[in-house]
């Protein structure tokens, strides 16, 4: 495959160079090729970004969208009543049954740093204002061609939200966890866009801080992620959780949460010791 280079973050190419060049061959024949044709998928998330375990680990469940979704979720309810952090054991029949579904799940796993792939908060902080400048001459470009400037303008006062917070050095960690978590969700959502037939998208995301962010900065983060690399729109939906909110889809997040739980706990250097539920 071609890497593209006419990107907005250069860490989506460099995603491309890794994915393009080893697990997408396994992706396409376990996964896509019997799935290649369907248009409408969803995509869960859940994620550990405390300090207590070995590792942060944020993780998107692909999956087709299932017209069982209720009876997905009563299942799940009666396997998994609570989430993984609240629990001290697993129900190996939930492990069986998620095996069973027409799910990928995708984790990224980072070392204990505040901030992920740049090493201080000062180096972040460039990098993000770099962004944020290009995002806006992007939206500046973006509308010549629509009529849509509503939306655009929702996008612009996301990025001058995260200008002011660059500028006051106001929760700029938190800033970094909701950069990162949408760069990274909107690239895996191009993965379903390049390898299938996708035309609607809806992101389920887990009760999360990242989300108060701005107007659903995440969500905007997201978006222009997916577009920067596929080029082209999907008619997308986003949740509106946060770090209070009870949400109807609970249950599916279950998925993700017991990956993310699973792997937050696993020490890669020493893997007879990790820290999580007793399966």
């Amino acid at each position: 495959m071609e890497i593209a280079i006419d990107r907005i973050s250069p860490i989506t190419t460099l995603l491309d160079e890794v994915v393009f060049q080893s697990s997408i061959d396994d992706m396409r024949s376990a996964y896509f090729h019997h799935l290649k044709d369907l248009d409408s998928w969803m995509i869960l998330s859940d994620y550990y970004l405390g300090n207590e375990k070995t590792n942060k680990v944020i993780t998107f469940t692909i999956l087709p969208y299932l017209r069982a979704v209720p009876q997905l979720q009563t299942i799940i309810r009666t396997l998994a009543p609570r989430d993984i952090k609240h629990t001290r054991t697993i129900d190996t029949r939930l492990i069986d049954f998620i095996r069973q579904l027409p799910i990928l799940n995708v984790s990224f796993i980072f070392q204990q740093d505040k901030y992920f792939a740049w090493p201080n908060s000062s180096e972040f902080q460039l990098y993000m204002a770099e962004f944020c400048e290009i995002l806006s001459a992007y939206v500046a470009f973006w509308r010549r061609d629509t009529t849509n400037h509503a939306r655009l303008d929702k996008l612009s006062r996301n990025i001058q939200h995260a200008q002011k917070l660059l500028r006051q050095k106001k929760k700029i960690r938190l800033l970094c966890e909701a950069f990162v978590i949408s760069l990274l969700g909107g690239y895996v959502a191009s993965i379903v866009c390049r390898e299938a037939a996708l035309t609607n998208l809806c992101w389920l995301s887990d009760r999360d801080r990242t989300n108060e962010l701005g107007e659903n900065l995440v969500r905007d983060f997201f978006q222009v992620t997916l577009v920067d690399i596929v080029k082209k729109n999907i008619s997308f939906s986003f949740t509106t959780a946060n770090s209070d909110s009870d949400e109807w889809y609970a249950e599916l997040t279950r998925i993700p949460d017991l990956i993310t739980g699973t792997v937050a706990g696993f020490d890669f250097d020493n893997s007879g010791n990790h820290t999580m539920a007793h399966v």
